[in-house]
């Protein structure tokens, strides 16, 4: 089914569709799944845009790419330099090595080291400054000044946005019904870009923001309608975590997106578990908020067609393992507890049957005889077990206390 394109004055619209003719052959169009699991749960048509298996692993090739391929057709460019916690990085350093032109990325110290491996692995110079993405913005920018490179700003940026917006044109391709579409927001380009063709296509369809509690700039920005920069953020959503949003962004986000809404850390690495076992897909945490959102209840979508995107899959493997530990606790799969009794033989056999009956798999058990509060004769055991989710673990925690047991 063809779509037929509301222009109207659109300006940025139609950077967009020049995007797309651009990218064709250079980016894959990728797929707009329908989850029966997601389905089921949360009551709505839930379908995942699984930009996670993009040409360098997330949706932040297509502006870049974009940009830089525009600009090289101008003939003159002989160097980019760029700001990035790792995707734009890369999105970066493919176009650029791609044009034979030389790429300098400044990424924060903070950043995973398989993104960093992966960019330079692309084909650009890597330099570490600071530990937030807006100390290594203000780096690059002096790099800019100093080597004559061109800057190529991560979102705020008319064709990085239009890049970013070529995801909406595919999805209406796809489903053309949608009633909602969830995206990703850190510095906004990405929401905004895919705001502006999803509205320009159907206006009817709703776009949602979705960022961290940690690092909710634009979602304040949003509510407030004036640009909020933030002093200090914390998220294991490393790819929007963005202190200052894009001012572009902000106008394009003002005129399009319907509401910016937060998840909590605990609600996304959640996600990024029911992704892994229900899909058999890795996607990263900035990628997980959207499904994130809709699994939270924050956002009723019963009988509603609705796209998360999922915006990328490079996740460091050497966090993956902590934030699966935050998902299975937020799922109630994994509890932590202490148990006070007499210390004597036999304690230990009495707990450890009494778990097992209860089919709880121990994983970690500490003894502490030095707390303040205990008798001569008495010992603290901090257990750590594996259950079946919330009501598992209140029924061990309940066979516990009627054998007699101080669970604390």
């Amino acid at each position: 089914m063809g779509i037929e394109f509301l222009l109207g004055n659109i300006m940025d619209f139609q950077k967009i569709i020049e995007a797309k003719e651009r990218l064709a052959s250079v980016v894959q169009k990728t797929p707009l799944d329908y989850s029966t699991t997601f389905s089921a749960i949360t009551g709505g048509d839930v379908y995942l845009k699984c930009e996670n298996m993009q040409k360098t692993g997330s949706f932040k090739v297509r502006g870049a790419y974009n940009k830089i391929a525009k600009l090289h057709e101008s003939g003159n460019l002989k160097a980019i330099v760029a700001s990035s916690a790792g995707n734009h990085a890369q999105g970066c350093a493919y176009a650029a090595t791609a044009m034979g032109v030389k790429a300098t990325i400044v990424m924060p110290k903070t950043t995973p080291i398989a993104k960093i491996v992966a960019t330079e692995g692309y084909g650009a110079k890597v330099e570490l400054y600071g530990d937030y993405y807006d100390d290594s913005y203000r780096r690059a920018r002096e790099i800019e000044k100093e080597e004559g490179a061109v800057f190529i700003h991560p979102f705020d940026d008319e064709d990085v946005i239009a890049g970013q917006g070529t995801i909406g044109i595919e999805m209406l391709e796809d489903v053309p019904d949608l009633d909602m579409v969830i995206v990703p927001a850190g510095g906004g380009g990405l929401v905004a870009g895919v705001a502006c063709a999803v509205k320009s296509i159907n206006p009817n369809c709703r776009v949602i923001g979705v960022q961290s509690e940690g690092a909710p700039a634009i979602a304040l920005s949003f509510k407030e309608k004036k640009h909020i920069s933030l002093d200090y953020i914390y998220t294991i959503a490393d790819g929007i975590a963005v202190k200052n949003p894009g001012s572009v962004t902000l106008d394009v986000i003002n005129e399009y997106v319907d509401d910016v809404m937060t998840v909590s850390d605990g609600d996304i690495a959640s996600a990024i578990i029911h992704l892994i076992e229900r899909t058999k897909m890795i996607v990263e945490p900035a990628g997980a908020t959207t499904l994130a959102l809709i699994l939270s209840g924050k956002l009723n979508i019963k009988g509603k067609k609705v796209a998360c995107l999922l915006s990328g899959g490079n996740i460091d493997v050497s966090t993956i393992g902590k934030i699966i530990e935050q998902g299975l606790v937020r799922r109630g799969r994994k509890i932590e507890f202490s148990i006070q009794l007499q210390d004597k033989p036999g304690m230990l056999e009495k707990v450890s049957h009494i778990l097992a009956r209860e089919g709880a798999n121990v994983i970690s058990i500490t003894y502490d005889r030095t707390h303040a509060e205990l008798e001569f004769n008495e010992t603290i055991l901090h257990i750590g077990c594996e259950v079946g989710g919330k009501e598992h673990s209140e029924r061990v925690a309940q066979a516990l206390i009627k054998e007699g047991l101080k669970v604390l």
